[in-house]
C-alpha cells in the first residue's frame, strides 16, 4: 500500500508549503543539468505524499514541470553557446560522446524526440544540449519540451499516487519510463511518416 515501508518513514516533515514545491523545482532543474539527483524518485515520492494529503497535485506537477523546463533551457543555452572545450568536459567518456552524436542526428531529423527524451536515462542531457548545438530555433524547442516536461511530471506523480511502494527499488519506475518513451516514439514516428506522405 502507498505510504508504507522504509522509503516513507522519513516523509512526515514534508507538507504543503512553498518550500516543498521550491525544493522539487530545484531538484528537477539540477537533475536535468547534472543527472545525479533522483528527480524521478522525488516525483514518485511526491505522488505518495499527494495521496496522503500532504501536497497539492496541480502545484506539485507544475513545480516539477517548470523545473524540468528550466533545466532543459540551461542545457539548450549551453549547447548553443559552447565551444569544444566545454562540450568535452560535459561529455567526457566515449559513451557520452556517442550518445551526443546520436542525439544530434535524431534531434535534427525528428525534433519530436525531445518529448520522449525526458523518459530515457541520460537522454535528456544529450538531447537538450544537442538541440542547442544544432541551432534549433527557440520557439520550436519550447513547442516540444514544454508538453514533454508536463507529461513527464504527470506520469511520475501518478505512479506515486497509484502505488509508490511498488517502485521503492526503482526498477518499476524505470520500466514504466522506458515504456512511456517507446509509446511516445511509436506514436510520434507514425505521425511523422504520415505527414511526410
Amino acid at each position: 500500500m502507498a505510504g508504507e515501508g522504509p522509503l516513507f518513514d522519513d516523509l512526515s516533515d514534508f507538507s504543503d508549503s512553498p518550500a516543498s514545491y521550491l525544493a522539487v523545482f530545484a531538484l528537477v532543474a539540477l537533475d536535468a543539468v547534472l543527472p545525479l539527483a533522483p528527480s524521478e524518485t522525488a516525483l514518485v515520492t511526491g505522488g505518495i505524499l499527494i495521496e496522503r494529503g500532504d501536497l497539492i497535485a496541480p502545484l506539485f506537477v507544475l513545480a516539477a514541470a517548470c523545473g524540468a523546463v528550466l533545466g532543459d533551457s540551461i542545457l539548450f543555452g549551453l549547447g548553443s553557446r559552447t565551444g569544444p572545450g566545454l562540450q568535452a568536459k560535459m561529455f567526457s567518456s566515449e559513451r557520452a560522446r556517442e550518445r551526443l552524436r546520436v542525439a544530434e542526428r535524431l534531434v535534427h531529423e525528428r525534433t519530436w524526440l525531445l518529448i520522449a527524451s525526458d523518459f530515457l536515462p541520460g537522454g535528456r542531457t544529450a538531447a537538450m544540449f544537442a538541440a542547442g548545438a544544432l541551432g534549433l530555433p527557440a520557439p520550436r524547442f519550447y513547442r516540444f519540451i514544454v508538453p514533454g516536461a508536463l507529461l513527464w511530471a504527470v506520469v511520475y506523480t501518478l505512479l506515486g499516487i497509484a502505488g509508490g511502494s511498488l517502485f521503492e527499488e526503482g526498477w518499476g519506475a524505470f520500466a514504466v519510463s522506458i515504456g512511456v518513451a517507446v509509446a511516445i516514439g511509436v506514436v510520434a514516428e507514425a505521425i511523422y511518416r504520415f505527414r511526410r506522405r
